[in-house]
C-alpha cells in the first residue's frame, strides 16, 4: 500500500475564457498522490494560451532585466573598486545635452548624432558600434561625449570617460597597488559597457602604451563592446603622434582603422568657442 496524502486536494477552480474545469495534479506514485501542485493547470482553449503566451515572455522579459541590472550594478561596482570612478572630472560633469549650445547647422547636426547614440544606447550596445569624433581645438568634442556618459550614467549603466593618459596611468599604479592586479584593470576597461578615450594623441604613446591600448581596444571589438573616441587630429596625423619613435605604426593603425570601421564618423571643424568669447560648444 502506497504512502497516504496526508491533506485534502486543492479545490477544483475554472479557465477565465471558456469556464472549462480544471483540476488540480498532483505527483503520483503506485497510484498515490504524494505531493499536489501549488497551481491549477493551464487551459488549452485558444484565449487561455495566447494569454499564458503573453505571460511567459513579459516574465523572461523581466528575468532579463533582473539579470542585465544585476550584471551592470557588479560591472559599476568592479569599475568603483579598481578606478574609485567613471572618470569625469569635476571641469566636465556640468558638461550636458541641456547645455551645449547649438547656434550653427554643424553643431545642431553633431548634437543630434550625440544625443540620438545615447538615446539608443541599448541598440548601438547590442551592435557594438560607437562614435570617432574629430575635428579642431574647442569644438565641443569633450562636452559631447561627456553628455553622453552623463546620461548613460544616470540611466545606471557602466561608463569610463577618460584620456589614453589617464587610462594607462590607472594600469600602471596597480603594479603599485595592493589588492589590485593589472589583468582585472584591463578587464575593466575591456569590459565595461561603453569606454569613452577622450583626446586621443594628446600624449606621445611609449611601446608599453601603444600595446596596451591595441590590448584593450581590439579586445573590446572583437567583442563587440562599444568605444566612443575625441581627438584634434585627422587620421595621418594620429597615427604620426601615437607611435613610439623609431617603432612600426601598424598596430596604431589597425586600432584606427577598426575603431573608424565600428564607428558614426563625427567631424567637428569651426572657430575654436575660445578664439572668440564665445560659450558654445566646449574641447
Amino acid at each position: 500500500m502506497g504512502i497516504p496524502w496526508k491533506h485534502d486536494p486543492p479545490e477544483n477552480g475554472s479557465c477565465q475564457f471558456c469556464g472549462k474545469v480544471l483540476e488540480p495534479q498532483g505527483i503520483v506514485f503506485e497510484g498515490v498522490v504524494l505531493l499536489w501542485q501549488p497551481f491549477l493547470p493551464r487551459c488549452d482553449c485558444d484565449q487561455a494560451k495566447a494569454y499564458w503566451e503573453k505571460y511567459d515572455r513579459e516574465e523572461a522579459a523581466k528575468r532579463v532585466a533582473a539579470k542585465e541590472k544585476a550584471r551592470r550594478k557588479a560591472m559599476q561596482e568592479k569599475v568603483n573598486r579598481l578606478l574609485g570612478e567613471s572618470g569625469i572630472k569635476k571641469r566636465f560633469q556640468q558638461r550636458t545635452f541641456q547645455n551645449f549650445l547649438r547656434n550653427t547647422p554643424e553643431q545642431e547636426r553633431n548634437y543630434q548624432i550625440a544625443k540620438d547614440y545615447a538615446d539608443t544606447f541599448h541598440v548601438h550596445c547590442k551592435r557594438g558600434d560607437g562614435l570617432y569624433i574629430e575635428g579642431t581645438n574647442g569644438t565641443g568634442k569633450t562636452h559631447l561625449a561627456a553628455a553622453i556618459a552623463l546620461q548613460l550614467i544616470g540611466e545606471g549603466i557602466p561608463v569610463i570617460c577618460k584620456t589614453s593618459g589617464d587610462l594607462l596611468k590607472d594600469i600602471k599604479k596597480s603594479f603599485d597597488t595592493d589588492g589590485v592586479r593589472e589583468y582585472e584593470v584591463l578587464e575593466v576597461y575591456q569590459k565595461v559597457d561603453l569606454l569613452i578615450i577622450d583626446d586621443l594623441g594628446k600624449e606621445q604613446c611609449t611601446d608599453w602604451g601603444m600595446s596596451t591600448l591595441y590590448s584593450i581596444l581590439n579586445d573590446r571589438y572583437e567583442d563587440m563592446k562599444p568605444t566612443i573616441i575625441t581627438t584634434n587630429y585627422n587620421t595621418k596625423s594620429l597615427v604620426k603622434v601615437l607611435t613610439p619613435k623609431g617603432m612600426d605604426g601598424s598596430k596604431i593603425i589597425a586600432i584606427i582603422s577598426r575603431l573608424r570601421e565600428t564607428s558614426t564618423i563625427m567631424t567637428m571643424a569651426w572657430q575654436d568657442w575660445r578664439s572668440d568669447g564665445k560659450r558654445g560648444g566646449k574641447t
